[in-house]
């Protein structure tokens, strides 16, 4: 029987028909150990490709952690040293042997050991993590991912990303919405040409460093070969395949990881509704939505119910919409099998809150905190410069703080600790999909501005506000603000715009129900399902428990005998069948090598094509010099991303820069060489980063789907 069940999947793996969706590892214990070590992932020609993520898989188990525990996480860095030390620069892509964690959305404290920046694990060296997690922590989607000044990107970028999740305590939620069985999705975006132009820029600090081109040469991206790679993964595999109980509701947990794009998550003829997002739930929910906006770092919560079908979990922007930063593709099919279940509604509610996420609409501000974000790498005129630690803003703990942030069309905005909520509606609300009153920790939409409040609470400390475009990050577009006052100090009028928000010496209490669900019936855990089956047949849909075996056994062997002889027949034709697919590969190998000659060597690599990556004889990355960046204390309030190549490869230099008046872009560009190796790095730059121009090569190779690694893709289609 396995034997059959193994060439049945090699038969659909052959054929493109998508591998079962699988969800990654879980760690439910209170001491976890994370290594940052290599991987090797496949590119679509089948190529190996060195990349860095998290215990030998491509992204990293989900934490699951209960408020009030305290989370202990050992980080094991399993990195092999850099040849060349590139900490003498303070900004750009740099000290790729070094890392450390950042838990993107806790409300914890942002002093070591907890989520501290600035912590610095090297290569061989681990560091024990204590996430003290409060017992008024609100319950949500929350994730994990490298946050070293310097090598942010190509870590994250690379795969090195998981989800973490703060469980809801038992009676947190109605019992429909409790009950309902859960899906976690990593989305995880990797653009290989992006990534193999910021190990370029490594090579080039390296080389200004002192190093030789063999000692600075990345042997991660920076060897790369082939076409290259631009796609999207749901947890590290290519379009799988779920099923599902077609009219049964579930929860869908999306994390979207990427570090230059958004996605706009739709599932076309389902019922779609928005449970939370940033690991917030909604102050109503759950909310109807046709499509959602995520943009990197984005969490989203979504119940969904589909009738009897297949459907697609996909990436499609609006109809006529031009965006500057997105990606389209397909990520999930959804295979809705009728078991005989009732369609039915959900109950609208509200959820007890913990006193630092009551509703700021109904507070008065008492600070207030303006960004103008852009050009790349500025933030207000300004880029951070790592070591010194310059604070842009001190605020005291308790206050409410009125936000104000332009280009957010261009560059995700991010704040580390606390979360903040937009008081106004934006100027594109995505179908609804955004509304004043949600909260965010991280904001990236369509329209070019937001307004927001901020409840500065619990934690003192050097709170990080930074573009979530991770590179940019990397070269300086980040902030520190400076909270001072009492740890523990809380927004005091919090109890007088809700009273039943709870503290941490208080219980939360029962959901108030807005609006009463419609309930067909209820099969022991599960609710609407069909009246006619038991708990034990319904609770769990997943292929290998018992009673989802069961319950389809039953229902074969009751109503499709018929389908047994045929099923015998396809048996029967196995053999051949794998002896015609085997041909049909050795033919269509052959028939690629004659209309696809192994190409020459690269003008980016001195490499021989028969040669292992690892073997290859590293070129000498440009040595770059910069004007200085000229800018002052204000920047207009319309922003621009500037991601020309010019200004990609002059933002390393841009930290070190005086600021006085306003830059223009001439005045931060790096003047074009005539060397042949500064107009290749500007090509690939120019490729990578073409907002409308996607792989042609890619799209036409066949693509294979194998889980956890060994990951062959197509390209991600930029609008």
């Amino acid at each position: 029987m396995r034997l059959a069940m193994f060439l049945l999947a090699t038969f659909v793996v052959v054929f493109g028909l998508g591998v079962p969706f699988q969800q990654p590892p879980e760690q439910r214990s209170a001491s976890v150990t994370l290594t940052l070590a290599e991987y090797t992932m496949f590119d679509p020609d089948g190529q190996p490709q060195l990349t860095r993520s998290y215990n030998n898989m491509l992204g990293g188990p989900t934490i699951y952690v209960k408020p009030g525990e305290t989370l202990r996480l050992t980080l094991v860095n399993d990195m092999p040293s850099e040849t060349v030390p590139t900490d003498e620069h303070a900004n750009g892509i740099r000290l790729l042997d070094t890392t450390n964690l950042h838990t993107h959305g806790l409300h914890v404290s942002p002093h070591a050991p907890g989520d501290d920046m600035f912590i610095r694990i090297e290569a061989g060296a681990d560091q024990e993590y204590v996430f003290e997690v409060s017992k008024v922590h609100m319950p949500g989607t929350h994730w994990y991912h490298p946050h070293f000044h310097g090598s942010t990107a190509l870590h994250t970028g690379g795969g090195a990303a998981g989800m973490l999740i703060i469980d809801d305590p038992p009676g947190y939620l109605p019992q429909e919405i409790e009950n309902l069985q859960e899906f976690v999705m990593v989305i995880l975006h990797v653009n290989s040409e992006l990534m193999k132009v910021y190990s370029g820029m490594y090579e080039a600090n390296c080389l200004r460093s002192g190093g030789s081109s063999i000692d600075c040469k990345d042997r991660f991206w920076g060897t790369q070969i082939g076409d290259g790679f631009d796609s999207l993964l749901v947890n590290g595999q290519y379009q799988p395949k779920l099923e599902i109980t077609a009219n049964r509701w579930y929860r869908m947990r999306m994390l979207f990881s990427s570090i230059d794009v958004a996605i706009s998550p739709m599932l076309a003829g389902c019922q779609t509704k928005l449970l939370a997002k940033d690991g917030i739930y909604l102050h109503q929910a759950p909310r109807d939505v046709t499509r959602g906006f995520m943009g990197p770092g984005n969490r989203a919560d979504w119940l969904i119910s589909c009738p009897p079908g297949t459907w697609q979990l996909e990436s499609k922007k609006k109809e006529g919409q031009a965006l500057k930063f997105h990606c389209e593709a397909p990520l999930v099919t959804i295979v809705a099998v009728d078991r005989n279940d009732v369609a039915c509604e959900l109950p609208t509610f509200s959820v007890a809150r913990p006193c630092y996420v009551v509703d700021l609409r109904q507070a008065v501000p008492t600070n207030s905190l303006n960004w103008v974000l852009g050009p790349t790498p500025f933030i207000n005129g300004n880029v951070f410069s790592a070591g010194e630690h310059e604070h842009a803003a001190e605020i005291s703990l308790g206050q409410v703080v009125d936000m104000e942030v332009s280009g957010v069309d261009e560059h995700p905005f991010h704040i580390h600790v606390n979360p903040f909520q937009l008081t106004e509606a934006l100027s594109d609300s995505y179908e609804g999909y955004f509304q004043a009153g949600d909260w965010h920790d991280t904001i990236f939409t369509p329209g070019a501005a937001m307004r927001g409040r901020l409840n500065v609470d619990a934690f003192a400390g050097e709170m990080v506000v930074h573009c979530h475009f991770l590179a940019h990050e990397d070269f300086g577009m980040m902030h520190l603000i400076n909270v001072v006052g009492q740890e523990g100090t809380h927004f005091a009028k919090a109890k007088e715009i809700d009273s039943t928000c709870y503290w941490d010496d208080e219980d939360f209490g029962e959901p108030k129900i807005l609006q009463p669900g419609e309930i067909k019936s209820t099969c022991g855990a599960q609710a609407c399902c069909s009246a006619g089956t038991s708990g034990a047949d319904s609770s769990d849909d997943s292929p290998s428990s018992p009673a989802s075996v069961e319950k389809k056994a039953s229902n074969e062997v009751d109503n499709h005998k018929a389908e047994y002889l045929a099923l015998a027949l396809v048996w029967l034709a196995i053999p051949g069948t794998i002896l015609v697919v085997g041909l049909s590969v050795l033919a269509k190998r052959q028939v690629v090598r004659w209309l696809h000659p192994p190409p020459r060597n690269s003008r980016y690599s001195t490499a021989s094509p028969t040669r292992k990556p690892q073997k290859t004889t590293p070129r000498t990355a440009p040595k770059l010099t910069s004007k200085r960046a000229q800018t002052g204390d204000k920047q207009p309030l319309t922003s621009t991303r500037s991601d020309t190549p010019d200004m990609r490869i002059n933002v390393a230099d841009a930290s070190q820069s005086a600021r006085p008046s306003s830059p223009s872009r001439s005045q931060l560009a790096l003047p074009r060489g005539t060397k042949a190796t500064d107009a290749e790095l500007s090509t690939i730059i120019d490729n990578s980063l073409s907002r409308d121009v996607h792989s042609s090569q890619s799209e036409k190779r066949e693509r294979s789907m194998v889980l956890w690694g060994d990951t062959s893709t197509n390209a991600c289609q930029k609008v």
